[in-house]
């Protein structure tokens, strides 16, 4: 926000979106240098480093941001105003870890229901206007005289949207357990195999893996698991990605005495040397339905941006080279499911859920793989932001995640499962199977970023109107 006194140059104004975005993502990323020193031949000095520079080019959205409000403002835009349009843009700005406000409101399900009509940015435009109108509140107190008067109203207003927010969320939390309760429900099982991060490189350890989700596979099924879900990159062997027949013996993706179907995540390899990170729907009757691959790729994990300029990134971040994205939605059907898989952190992605939507399933499916993060703060921030995903589609959402929290979120963004360890499991969840699409899932954030746009516009415009009245 700017300052009580005066308007902010443009330089502080960088400066303070810059200095916060590099508070908050040296905070929220601290687990990075364990990750870095773990798998790649970097030391910790280095890898300090690089969290410094990762969570600079992650302040750049807050820095942009900041700009913005700074420019609103100097044209007259209200500062509460000016400021919530500013986070909002730097909700836009691409990341390697997209995070906004929002998702630090996945806890309190009931802040952020307005996420199936405006999406995650729109609520956390909500949220940051009513921090700007407090902030407004308590600094025409500080001025003193009749500010305190003053101070009344935009701190009443503030108070309002948060109120607004929450009693719309509780009744539309409610209307959306009434139609969980009305619908079908499936009965699937989500494996925690709990992998170190190694095993899916290491050949000999294969056998092992297999067994391991076999095991946990039959138990489900015993359970009554209509569909059981691994987690990405579970199936240890790497398979053609136009096979529409499983392999058999020791690889065969159900093992003796499965039933199926299972939906796994599964590296597939194309012509040409291509590699896909997938997630394939093994059948019953021996058949695999077409695979989905991943469609945005991690940077640093599964790509390697600048690679062919510098070289020695390729070197240094090996295990992130060869992987290509893929570039369509895929619908996997097994009985009354229909679901669509967002694959790894894909489920904290807007554009991510609104593609999944596009092939219109009943539930969604997130395979992960947390082994790389064991033991940090990351798999719990991944489950918050893939809270907001299931809130914008109205739909159920299963998570598979290794070595991290294998979860149930509900259409309301509900957490109904969550399973970490200590020793392997398949939780069973038991997702509705919801229809239709919601307005987010339809239109996306155009309609609400034109609203926001038309505000700042006018605000614009009517102080210039009121600068030239006074000049006249």
């Amino acid at each position: 926000m700017p300052p009580a006194e005066g308007e902010p140059r443009a330089r502080r104004a960088v400066l303070v979106g810059l200095m916060f975005g590099l508070g908050a993502n040296l905070v929220a990323l601290r687990f990075v240098p364990e990750v870095i020193t773990r798998f790649t031949p970097l030391g910790q000095a280095p890898a300090t480093l690089a969290l410094v520079l990762l969570s600079l080019a992650q302040a750049i959205p807050w820095l942009l941001g900041a700009l913005s409000a700074h420019v609103l403002a100097r044209r007259g835009v209200a500062r509460w105003l000016a400021f919530a349009c500013g986070v909002y843009v730097a909700t836009f700005v691409p990341a390697i870890f997209p995070w906004t406000p929002a998702g630090g409101l996945a806890t309190w399900p009931w802040m952020i229901q307005l996420a199936d009509v405006v999406g995650e940015r729109g609520v956390s435009l909500l949220i940051a206007a009513a921090t700007g109108l407090f902030a407004d509140a308590v600094t025409t107190l500080r001025r003193g005289g009749t500010a305190p008067r003053a101070s009344v109203v935009p701190m009443a207003i503030g108070v309002a949207l948060l109120v607004g927010m929450a009693l719309h969320g509780a009744a539309r939390s409610a209307s959306v357990e009434r139609a969980r309760r009305e619908a079908p429900h499936a009965r699937v099982a989500v494996v925690q195999p709990l992998f170190e991060a190694f095993d899916r490189w290491e050949a000999e350890r294969s056998a092992m893996m297999m067994e391991r989700l076999t095991s946990l596979t039959l138990a489900a099924e015993k359970r009554g698991a209509e569909l059981v879900v691994w987690p990405e990159s579970a199936y240890p062997y790497p398979i053609p990605h136009a096979l529409r027949r499983s392999p058999v013996g020791p690889r065969a993706v159900l093992g003796y005495g499965v039933r199926g179907p299972v939906l796994t995540g599964a590296y597939t390899t194309g012509a040409g040397g291509a590699s896909y990170n997938a997630a394939i729907l093994a059948r019953s009757d021996g058949s695999i339905a077409r695979p989905y691959a991943k469609r945005h790729l991690l940077w640093f994990g599964e790509t390697v941006p600048l690679s062919d300029t510098f070289p020695w990134l390729r070197r240094v971040f090996a295990r992130g080279t060869g992987i290509l994205p893929g570039d369509h939605q895929v619908l996997f059907e097994a009985g009354a499911v229909r679901a669509a898989v967002l694959n790894c952190y894909e489920d904290t992605l807007p554009v991510a859920g609104r593609e999944a939507m596009e092939v219109e399933p009943n539930l969604l499916v997130n395979v992960t793989n947390d082994a790389w993060f064991a033991g940090s703060a990351e798999g719990e921030l991944h489950l918050r932001l893939a809270v907001l995903r299931a809130v914008e589609a109205r739909r159920d959402m299963v998570r598979a995640v290794n070595a991290g929290p294998t979860s149930w979120v509900d259409a309301a963004g509900v957490v109904r499962l969550r399973y970490v360890g200590p020793v392997p499991a398949a939780p069973l969840t038991s997702p509705a199977l919801l229809e239709g699409k919601t307005f987010y899932s339809r239109h996306g954030d155009g309609p609400f970023a034109a609203l926001v746009a038309l505000a700042a516009v006018t605000g614009a415009l009517r102080a210039r109107r009121r600068r030239e009245a006074a000049a006249g």
